[in-house]
C-alpha cells in the first residue's frame, strides 16, 4: 500500500485535531470533590476534638475515618477507571506544580487561620478554620482542576520544540 506524503500529512493532521478535541473536552485532571472530602474530614476531626463530649469521641473518629476511607477508595476507583486520561507525556508538569502549590498554600492558610483565630480568642478556632477552609477548597478545587486540564490541552496543541 502506497501512501503519498500529502495523504500521510493529512492523516497526521486529523489525528492531531482529534487528539486536541478530545483533550479540550476531557474531564478535569482530578475529581474536585476529593479535596473537599479531605477538608470535610479535617473539619470533622477539629469539631470532634474541640466541641464534642469525650464519650462521643471514639464513635465520631470511627465514623469520620470510615467516611474518609470510602472517599479514598472512590477516588482511586474514579482515577483508575477514568475513560479519558492523558498520557504522562501530554501532561503539563507545571499544572502539577500548581496543584502542589495549591495544596501547600491551603494547608498553611488553614494553620495560620487557626492560630490567628486562637490569638483573637475566638471560640473553637480550629473548627471555624476547618469550615472556612472547606468552603475555600470547595470553591477553588473545581477552578484548579479546570486550569490544569486547560494547561494540558494547550500543551498538546503546542508543537514540540
Amino acid at each position: 500500500m502506497d501512501v503519498t506524503p500529502e495523504e500521510a500529512a493529512r492523516s497526521l493532521a486529523q489525528v492531531h485535531e482529534t487528539q486536541h478535541r478530545v483533550l479540550r473536552a476531557a474531564p478535569p485532571m482530578f475529581p474536585a470533590w476529593y479535596p473537599v472530602a479531605v477538608w470535610t474530614f479535617v473539619t470533622g476531626m477539629q469539631f470532634v476534638t474541640e466541641i464534642t463530649p469525650a464519650w462521643w469521641f471514639w464513635i465520631a473518629v470511627t465514623a469520620l475515618s470510615a467516611g474518609l476511607a470510602v472517599a479514598v477508595l472512590k477516588f482511586v476507583s474514579d482515577v483508575r477507571n477514568a475513560n479519558l486520561r492523558p498520557h504522562s507525556s501530554m501532561t503539563d508538569p507545571w499544572a502539577w506544580v500548581g496543584f502542589t502549590a495549591w495544596v501547600i498554600i491551603t494547608g498553611l492558610a488553614g494553620a495560620v487561620l487557626a492560630l490567628w483565630f486562637k490569638e483573637l480568642g475566638l471560640a473553637y478556632p480550629r473548627t471555624v478554620m476547618g469550615v472556612i477552609m472547606t468552603v475555600v477548597v470547595a470553591v477553588t478545587a473545581p477552578l484548579l482542576a479546570r486550569w490544569m486540564s486547560a494547561r494540558t490541552a494547550r500543551r498538546a496543541e503546542t508543537p514540540k520544540r
